[in-house]
């Protein structure tokens, strides 16, 4: 990170501290320190190790950077000076003594070495990915004082310095700035979080240094409230924030922001008895019976399905069968619609244009061939894509894109650049 963030960083940690030192502040007996208390304790031990790491890891970034940039500086000093000691040995003895020739060669490896591992130390690479003898598997180009190894970003495509960039688990890598776009995504859109590439989740860890401080601090708040079961939120509409599973006691939640309390089992206004039947919910609940709708088991949100299969994988990540609701796999139930197999198989058909033409048996043949073809393709892991000219709707997002869309070959869903590699 540079200055600011630091900076950031440092006002950010001072003021969660206060926070967290004012949510505990109460009177309790010695020796009996309440759970939110010693919570509160070892989040403000959390926000102190991620201050010192940052440090370390802005520290280690600046000599990184620098060695990178004066590498050839050195190299040539270091040149020079063995110049002159073989120069020396050549006046007093009319020849380069076997000590100052065996010695040379190595130091300069030595320091290329250096070099390559203190930039590895920093982008949090092996180091035997790095060698003066092989060349890494990213692009290179020749070292000078103003040339260093750049690597392309898979989100803008753009070339950037390898130490501006991440490398995911899959080995895609992107830049500071897309990743934290990335990770700003996964904190406004649960199904995009965590925030992946190619399916495999990318770790906060090392990655952190690349973000801005209140992002970071903002993702650890979501990362506990995606994690959460059946959550609760404020119930004040002006509120709403999530309450933490710390501060519920029995079926009442008190908001850590306007100390309103929440009852658990309606998600309504607390009562002094027990909860009455929140009329809202009950007809919320009697509309989605009478269109179908079907609501997750574990965070309780209400589900649509218009293509696929009965398998549904909510936003909160739970899986479960949309005819009956319960866990998937834990039932007998049909795992498609007749109807919606059929609908889908029309619209891959009206994709092409000879699809739309065509009509009779021709195309009964064609909308039966996509049908079974997604029968077949139903638990497609989307690992096959080939690109589509033309405008084209996302199916996983909806939105429009004008110039070009990735088809997977197996199951033929579109999905835009985000969605291919990031959502699915």
């Amino acid at each position: 990170m540079d200055d600011l963030d630091q900076e950031t960083l440092k006002v950010i940690i001072e003021i969660q501290l206060r926070e967290a030192q004012d949510l505990v502040k109460g009177k309790h007996r010695e020796g009996e320190q309440p759970d939110t208390e010693l919570a509160m304790q070892l989040y403000c031990q959390e926000l102190e190790s991620l201050a010192t790491a940052c440090s370390d890891q802005a520290m280690s970034r600046s000599i990184a950077h620098a060695v990178l940039i004066d590498g050839d500086i050195i190299r040539n000093h270091l040149e020079e000076e063995q110049q002159a000691v073989r120069d020396r040995e050549f006046a007093m003895n009319r020849q380069p003594s076997a000590a100052a020739a065996s010695t040379a060669p190595p130091e300069t490896v030595i320091e290329d070495e250096m070099i390559e591992k203190l930039a590895a130390l920093y982008i949090g690479i092996d180091d035997d990915q790095y060698s003066t003898v092989g060349e890494p598997s990213s692009r290179r180009v020749e070292k000078s004082s103003s040339t260093i190894e750049t690597r392309r970003c898979l989100a803008c495509m753009a070339d950037v310095p390898f130490f501006e960039t991440i490398q995911c688990p899959c080995s895609h890598e992107y830049c500071r700035e897309c990743i934290a776009k990335l990770f700003n995504a996964a904190i406004g859109d649960e199904s995009l979080f965590p925030p992946r590439c190619c399916g495999q989740p990318i770790p906060l860890g090392i990655n952190q240094i690349f973000l801005p401080a209140e992002l970071v601090g903002e993702y650890r708040a979501k990362e506990l409230e995606y994690g959460t079961p059946n959550r609760t939120y404020c119930h004040q509409p002006a509120c709403s924030a999530f309450i933490p599973s710390q501060f519920i006691q029995g079926d009442v939640a008190t908001c850590i922001k306007c100390r309103s309390e929440t009852c658990t089992i309606c998600k309504g206004q607390s009562h002094d008895d027990h909860c009455p039947e929140d009329a809202a919910t009950l007809e919320v609940l009697r509309i989605a019976k009478e269109n179908g709708w079907q609501r997750c088991y574990s965070c309780h949100r209400l589900v649509d399905l218009s293509t696929g299969c009965n398998h549904i994988t909510c936003r909160c990540g739970a899986q479960f069968c949309y005819v009956c609701g319960a866990q998937w796999k834990t039932c007998r139930c049909d795992q498609w619609d007749e109807n919606r197999l059929i609908d889908r198989a029309n619209v891959l058909v009206d994709r092409d244009a000879d699809g739309q033409q065509l009509g009779g048996a021709r195309r009964a043949a064609l909308v039966q061939r996509a049908r079974n073809h997604l029968v077949r393709n139903h638990q497609c892991t989307h690992r096959n894509w080939t690109s589509r000219r033309g405008a084209f709707r996302c199916d996983e997002c909806h939105e429009q894109m004008p110039d070009y869309i990735f088809e997977c070959q197996n199951c033929s869903i579109h999905a835009c650049r985000r969605c291919r590699f990031n959502r699915l």
